[in-house]
């Protein structure tokens, strides 16, 4: 089921950049579950085809690569739901493309955090990149976290960055036979309280609190799972 922010959230993309759906209650109900069963195609359909693709070497994951791959799942995430799918924030965008998330501070009216400036943007996703080009098997998810991290506080879409972030963890991390179930990680209320923690601080020891939190819910790819692909 559908969180009320989440669904009050993607009414005002709608509003802002309407598409096929209507601001309604109903639209906005019938838009999201769409990106849910967009997003389940793409994790389940579209993401072993890039693998594959990725182990067989005719797939590199260059900056240009993964910046043109990011708005390509996002197009697909978002299809006939929003006008601006497969875009990342610009200027030109009102409010001048500023994005805010987390919540707001403890006894304070403002936002927590604030996405990169639109013309930041693309040079902080190729630093978050970065990290999933990184081949140290006993450190793929140290890697996969950190790229998430700084993939989601930079914030290059209005919505459906965790879920485009998820997609390429899942890609990492099944070059190493690994995988995160998402679902019951995020079920737990530390995970996004240990990453906006670290989102605030950026000291390395929260971001090891915060692989703790991760790491019970990594578990090795079957035989099994590898058969059902």
């Amino acid at each position: 089921m559908a969180k009320s922010g989440e669904l009050s959230q993607l009414k005002e993309l709608i509003e802002v950049f309407p598409d096929k759906f209507p601001p309604t209650d109903e639209g906005v109900k019938a838009a999201n579950a769409l990106a849910r069963t967009n997003y389940e195609a793409l994790d389940n359909e579209i993401l072993p085809d890039i693998n594959r693709r990725i182990q067989e070497g005719s797939l590199v994951l260059t900056d240009h690569i993964c910046l043109q791959l990011c708005k390509i799942l996002h197009e697909f995430l978002f299809s006939d739901i929003i006008s601006i799918n497969g875009q990342f924030r610009k200027k030109e965008h009102p409010n001048k493309g500023a994005v805010f998330f987390g919540g707001q501070k403890r006894q304070e009216f403002r936002p927590r955090f604030r996405g990169a400036p639109p013309d930041k943007i693309q040079d902080h996703l190729k630093e978050s990149f970065s990290f999933l080009r990184r081949k140290n098997e006993d450190k793929a998810l140290e890697n996969a976290l950190h790229f998430y991290q700084k993939f989601v506080f930079t914030h290059p879409f209005y919505d459906g960055n965790g879920r485009i972030a998820r997609l390429f963890v899942n890609m990492y991390l099944y070059q190493f036979g690994l995988y995160i179930n998402w679902k019951n990680l995020q079920d737990k209320g530390s995970f996004l309280k240990k990453l906006n923690y670290y989102h605030e601080t950026n000291i390395e020891e929260h971001f090891g609190w915060w692989v703790q939190v991760c790491e019970k819910e990594v578990f090795e790819i079957s035989e099994e799972d590898e058969e059902s692909e």
